[in-house]
């Protein structure tokens, strides 16, 4: 028998195994438990870093570690490979999901700060799954996008990257990357002083990986009146946000971007798929949800798209209870972020929602978000 050790917040992660398995759901607050002895695989979040300090000890069973997450860099992944462990990630799994984050986040943004986003460029810092789908949602709501990515451009002959002053030259950043400290192309610190040096930006988004942007510059920037706002979803030494960070962001969210029913249900099929190949088994049977969310709150209670887009998405209740945290528990602020990531209820995705014919002629922008109609 295949002994599986899981984060016990993998969401719905028993419904993808087969039942052969023996499948032990730990809490990743206490960190890996003893059990990881026994295991032949184990899947994680990025909350559990797995590497030569953590795991110093492979396990002889061990083979297969799965990540519920498209971001990898909290995996020593050569470390793994070098003991023969077969390391898989859920790539792509909550594209969508981040995509309505940022149209939602810009959206919110432009009605408080009564721009019109057609008139502003959007330079989109990575084009992977993540980059690819929320410069299509950009288009369709009407912003102008610029994409960056010299390793895509390397790798596919389909992709012509913009140039670096290209990208810097827009209004608005938005970052796609994964977190990479070495090689070519690293990231970590890609927006620092020296590529902010001389320029203005309208807006600065990082919801891909926190060090992606040097905060400190971040800041300093904005204190000579260069960068209007900023919006975080990632942290530098996440879950221990800088306060400083936090209190200067027009919003912040405890890394919640790709957060939705449907991104977890991928997460959790894509790892546990390549469980079962790795290990040959059956694949279960698994039951389609495609719930159908009716939202059913009358059109004339809602003034502005803003006052409807808050009640559509969390957005401004995790930045409610972020806020809470950073104002009355600072000292336990790490431990808070983490639960309220792994327990804040999930949303559903905009084509789950289904609204009446009256609010797409109020806002007709709702279709070009992917909100559903009520037939």
């Amino acid at each position: 028998m295949i002994n599986v050790l899981a984060d016990q917040y993998l969401y719905n992660i028993q419904s993808y195994l087969p039942e052969s398995v023996n499948l032990q759901l730990f809490d990743p607050a206490q960190g890996l438990p003893s059990e990881v002895e026994q295991a032949h695989a184990m899947l994680i979040r990025t909350v559990i870093p797995i590497n030569k300090q953590t795991l110093p000890n492979i396990p002889k069973n061990l083979t297969f570690i799965g990540t519920g997450s498209s971001g990898t860099d909290h995996v020593d992944s050569q470390y793994l490979g070098n003991h023969n462990i077969h390391f898989a990630d859920a790539a792509g799994c909550n594209a969508r999901s981040v995509a309505e984050y940022i149209a939602t986040a810009l959206l919110l943004w432009s009605e408080k700060r009564n721009k019109d986003l057609s008139t502003v460029s959007v330079g989109i810092i990575g084009v992977g799954h993540v980059g690819t789908k929320v410069a299509d949602i950009l288009k369709k709501v009407g912003l102008q996008t610029v994409t960056y990515d010299p390793p895509r451009d390397q790798r596919d002959s389909g992709f012509t990257t913009a140039s670096l002053e290209e990208a810097l030259s827009c209004d608005i950043l938005s970052f796609h990357t994964p977190l990479n400290k070495k090689g070519k192309y690293p990231t970590y610190h890609w927006l620092d002083q020296r590529k902010l040096e001389g320029r203005t930006f309208d807006l600065i988004i990082n919801s891909a990986r926190g060090g992606v942007v040097d905060e400190r510059a971040l800041l300093n920037t904005m204190k000579q009146g260069k960068i209007r706002d900023i919006i975080i979803d990632v942290w530098e030494n996440e879950p221990d946000i800088h306060l400083d960070t936090a209190g200067a962001a027009f919003l912040k969210t405890p890394h919640i971007a790709g957060y939705s029913i449907q991104a977890k249900e991928n997460a959790s099929k894509f790892i546990a798929d390549d469980l079962i190949d790795h290990f040959d088994l059956e694949r279960p049977q698994i039951e389609t949800n495609d719930q159908k969310i009716i939202f059913d709150k009358r059109p004339d209670e809602f003034t502005s798209l803003s006052s409807l887009l808050i009640e559509l998405h969390p957005i401004k209740n995790y930045e409610q209870q972020l806020t809470e945290i950073v104002k009355n528990h600072p000292h336990k602020r790490g431990e808070m972020f983490n639960k309220l990531r792994a327990e804040f209820p999930l949303r559903q995705q905009f084509a789950q929602i289904h609204l009446t014919k009256t609010y797409f002629k109020q806002f007709p922008i709702l279709k070009e978000l992917g909100f559903s109609e009520i037939s």
